[in-house]
């Protein structure tokens, strides 16, 4: 079994988060890709919307594509969304198991300031989405950990490589949503139309600061 984590805030999933899942699950030929909610994010604020909102719009959009699939993890543990915890906590589910974390290149890029970084290699895969002519500059700490540990594939072990992803990305992030919806614009081409009507039925968006 090889199993894709792809963690996000997710506010609100898009369609770039989906194009960017089902993308790793075709070149890594994964199993399957659970979509873990970060419910208390670490290394970024906290979203305004709060998580029941973030995980229905989640399992909705995830709800179309059998090899994805919503989960809620991060959100049922207290405290703290941290990376290294959710990945061992699989790792104890799936002994046996290739695990992939799925990160962005940017994302990547801001590795050495999470919680216990060099540690996520005890326990799965990194798997990096790069896009073709984007390059992010990183910190040296983090240039020696990727000639440690970079490979061209997977392989057969259960942890320890640095894989990475080419994906024509899509230029669509939540950020970009969200200024969209507060100015009254109707960006629903961006989103799965089940999510597009969860936040039209709930008015979400609608006023918030950035």
């Amino acid at each position: 079994m090889r199993l894709g984590l792809y963690g996000g805030t997710f506010d609100p999933v898009h369609q770039g988060h989906i194009h960017a899942a089902l993308s790793s699950y075709q070149y890594l030929s994964l199993s399957e890709v659970r979509m873990i909610l970060a419910a208390r994010p670490d290394h970024r604020d906290q979203p305004d919307t709060p998580n029941v909102h973030r995980w229905e719009m989640l399992k909705l959009a995830c709800a179309d594509h059998p090899e994805l699939e919503a989960d809620a993890t991060e959100v049922e543990r207290p405290g703290k969304s941290y990376a290294i915890d959710t990945l061992s906590s699989f790792r104890r589910r799936y002994p046996q198991a290739q695990l992939c974390w799925i990160l962005g290149m940017d994302s990547y890029a801001t590795l050495p300031s999470w919680h216990c970084w060099r540690d996520l290699l005890t326990f799965g895969h990194l798997a990096v989405l790069e896009r073709p002519g984007h390059t992010v500059s990183v910190e040296p700490a983090l240039e020696e950990f990727e000639r440690a540990h970079r490979a061209q594939s997977l392989g057969e072990g259960l942890a320890g490589r640095i894989v990475f992803v080419p994906t024509s990305m899509l230029t669509v992030s939540a950020s970009q949503i969200r200024c969209q919806r507060k100015a009254g614009a109707a960006p629903e081409h961006l989103l799965d139309h089940k999510v597009w009507s969860y936040i039209n039925q709930h008015q979400l968006y609608v006023g918030q600061e950035e």
